[in-house]
């Protein structure tokens, strides 16, 4: 038997968010203004995802601004199926369908991430068949405020669960107002601070995505996956078809181990904080 860890042994954390609106499409608030608030809160990445407009590469006061863009598939598919584009991918045009614009994105060396698919009431098949995209968004805080529909979760499982494929979910919080849904939702990724390594973690799986809880160290050692956190009321580890297979839950949980029988096909771990908020590791994947 085989876990599969996507996460490094040397832990280097950078706070990032990959899913961000300014005035140049439906945000509320100006670029440098945007800019400013992320700086502000400490964030070490940031991805400018205005819609059909790429934001390029950059620096900005310490933080590393991700090539970006939130990608359209055009008209007539009776939801609105988005997708974010990361790397130096240049803008993408709108296209038919979300795989032709998947496939554009990996044509172009970037990564693709699907957008808020219980948001877009995307029909499960439709998930399903989707291939070679980096990540989904397991949960996206615009949507959680806005219309309560931002968790995803159960499109991860079931498409685990069914398919026998691993995907990597992400958190965002698909910022367009600032005093309402800014961060609500961000990825811890462990990466050097430049470009290339931030997108590297991410297309490995190798970052945890959190609404509010911490989580400081995360490991795989003779088949116990392990994890200490910020105090939380529960760490869950979940397997397939969304089963608990094991809580640690309590006053003031810090750490949580399980150890892996053989039986499960993939293993996450949720870490539940005392104010509902939630944190996602990716799934380590049991190989028989």
């Amino acid at each position: 038997m085989k876990v599969l860890n996507p996460y490094c042994s040397d832990c280097n954390w950078l706070k990032g968010n990959l899913h961000t609106h300014t005035r140049e499409s439906d945000g509320a608030a100006e670029r440098s203004e945007v800019l400013a608030i992320y700086r502000d809160d400490g964030y070490d990445f940031l991805a400018l995802t205005d819609h059909d407009t790429f934001s390029p590469c950059r620096r900005h006061d310490g933080m590393v601004l991700l090539g970006a863009q939130e990608c359209h598939v055009s008209e007539g598919t009776g939801f609105d199926c988005h997708i974010v584009s990361l790397g130096e991918t240049g803008r993408i045009p709108r296209m038919d369908s979300a795989q032709a614009i998947i496939d554009e994105i990996r044509h172009r060396r970037g990564l693709a991430i699907v957008c808020h698919p219980r948001w877009s009431f995307m029909p499960y098949d439709v998930f399903d068949e989707l291939k070679g995209y980096a990540a989904f968004e397991v949960y996206n805080g615009s949507c959680d405020k806005e219309v309560g529909r931002g968790f995803s979760n159960d499109y991860w499982d079931r498409h685990m669960s069914r398919l026998g494929t691993r995907r990597f979910g992400l958190a965002v919080d698909d910022m367009h107002r600032p005093t309402v849904d800014f961060a609500t939702g961000w990825i811890w990724a462990n990466a050097e601070k430049e470009s290339e390594s931030i997108l590297g973690a991410i297309a490995r799986g190798d970052y945890y995505s959190t609404a509010g809880p911490r989580i400081e160290t995360i490991r795989v050692t003779d088949n116990t996956i392990e994890v200490y956190t910020s105090s939380a009321k529960a760490v869950k580890f979940i397997t397939a078809n969304a089963r608990v297979a094991h809580i640690v839950s309590g006053e003031h949980v810090k750490r949580a181990a399980y150890s892996v029988t053989g039986e499960e096909r993939y293993i996450r771990v949720e870490v539940h904080g005392h104010d509902g908020k939630v944190a996602w590791t990716n799934p380590f994947w049991i190989e028989p």
